[in-house]
């Protein structure tokens, strides 16, 4: 039955977040593991996308903490070859 032919229910905020939270639970459980893995780096890239260069290169540098200077210099070298 499409949505277009049928009247929507007047759910209670609650309601409608309960329908998300159930919607959401189950296109995830219906994913495969690749699928999730590529969703989540999609999200990532897109968050990271979205951070000005400070705040990228602060996320970066808590992620690696006291390897990030190694990350970057091996990443300089890799790309001056």
């Amino acid at each position: 039955m499409s949505i277009l032919s049928m009247k929507l229910p007047n759910l209670t905020r609650e309601q409608f977040t309960d329908l998300k939270e159930l919607l959401t639970e189950r296109i995830v459980d219906n994913m495969t593991t690749e699928q999730l893995a590529e969703y989540v780096a999609d999200d990532y890239f897109k968050y990271f996308d979205s951070l000005t260069y400070a705040e990228f290169m602060g996320e970066a540098s808590d992620y690696w903490d006291d390897y990030f200077p190694d990350v970057i210099n091996e990443l300089i070298e890799d790309t001056t070859v």
